[in-house]
């Protein structure tokens, strides 16, 4: 019996110990499951790892283990794993505070649709904290917050509506343009790249504008002379893009061949200022483009034929471009029409209209012929 009893407590013994040594609590099992499957790159893993780190649970808390993995799941496309990030560099009460560091995963998250973030990014535009103060900015921010759920924002945002009803109105306009944009629509995305390019409702940003032309382009096949006509401009300065000559000219050339007259009119003036010997490719450019009413490329037709540029001289073929010109109210048309009546040159002498069309320059800016009318 002795025996017996001494086995049996032997027993009870050896199964305390093994308890005690081998026991889990729920918090250590589900640490040790997160661990395992973090390991194998499951994100939501990561962040309930993270999280496990970060309040000790199932394990000694350890802060840069928690950033670590959190780290590693906003690499794989958390935007919850960026906010954390944010909360924890702006707070600064669990890792020394970091607000560049900060900023950057909370643009992050805001890329990602989060709806936190967004919400806070309005805030940083309403209040001007890190970033220009700037009204449309804010609400464009609340919109996209509240789209996503999230209560703080959609208060601001039924706030503002009464508040300032004009900007309300323009932010929904372009909120819904960037909607269908994202949806490939082209006509939007050339709509969103000229608010971008103008700062208006949202705030300028000429290299996200760049972005949205050159998706435009892309997305038509090269086939939206419009697109490719700002990509020119952008391209001739550097604005929003690295500057680059040989780019501007082949979107140029683009615009050109898609029958766009501001592009026809711009190589026109290329050559016809950059090189004596290219005169008629000069004319060939100007009339295409005042066959579309290009007001300034019906002037430069009229002066070529009334000089005999690049073309035959035809004095009467020289007004009717003039007029057409002028009839789209170009002063420099107009002054020139002006001149012909009072000098009688292809036109019966008429120094009534030639003061009618004088005055008619003049009001519209030209400064010869105010000289010329002693304005």
């Amino acid at each position: 019996m002795k025996t017996f009893l001494k086995i049996l407590v032997g027993v009870l013994l050896a199964g305390g110990l093994f308890t005690f040594a081998f026991y889990r609590t729920p918090q250590e099992r589900a640490f040790r499951e997160h661990l395992k499957k973090a390991q194998a790159n499951e994100e939501s893993a990561q962040l309930a790892l993270a999280q496990d780190y970060l309040l000790g649970q199932g394990t000694k808390p350890d802060t840069a283990q928690a950033v670590a993995w959190y780290e590693k799941a906003a690499a794989s496309g958390s935007a919850q794993a960026a906010w954390q990030l944010y909360e924890l560099y702006s707070s600064g009460n669990q890792v020394p505070a970091d607000p560049a560091r900060a900023l950057d995963y909370l643009q992050l998250a805001v890329q990602r649709n989060w709806p936190q973030a967004q919400y806070e990014w309005g805030n940083f535009y309403a209040q001007g904290e890190q970033v220009p103060e700037h009204k449309g900015q804010a609400l464009f921010w609340y919109m996209m917050a509240a789209k996503n759920g999230s209560a703080p924002a959609q208060a601001k945002v039924e706030g503002l509506a009464t508040q300032e009803p004009d900007l309300f109105e323009q932010v929904s306009q372009f909120a819904a343009q960037l909607a269908s944009a994202e949806q490939n629509n082209t006509q939007a995305m050339l709509e969103v790249a000229q608010s971008y390019r103008q700062g208006n409702p949202i705030l300028q940003d000429a290299p996200l504008a760049a972005q949205w032309y050159e998706k435009a382009w892309e997305t038509s096949n090269h086939t939206l002379p419009a697109a490719a006509m700002a990509l020119w401009g952008l391209y001739s300065t550097g604005e929003g893009v690295e500057q680059d000559e040989n780019a501007a000219a082949d979107y140029l050339a683009a615009a050109a061949e898609l029958k766009d007259p501001a592009a026809q009119y711009q190589l026109g003036e290329q050559a016809y200022s950059e090189d004596p010997a290219r005169m008629e490719d000069a004319f060939a450019w100007f009339s295409n483009a005042a066959a579309q009413g290009h007001s300034q490329a019906q002037y430069m037709t009229g002066f070529m034929l009334l000089q005999g540029q690049g073309t035959a001289k035809s004095v009467p073929l020289a007004i009717r471009f003039f007029e057409q010109s002028a009839n789209q109210e170009n002063p420099s048309a107009q002054y020139v029409l002006g001149q012909l009546y009072l000098k009688g040159i292809g036109v019966k002498k008429s120094p009534r209209k030639g003061r009618a069309w004088l005055n008619q320059a003049a009001q519209n800016g030209s400064e010869p012929a105010k000289a010329l009318l002693g304005i």
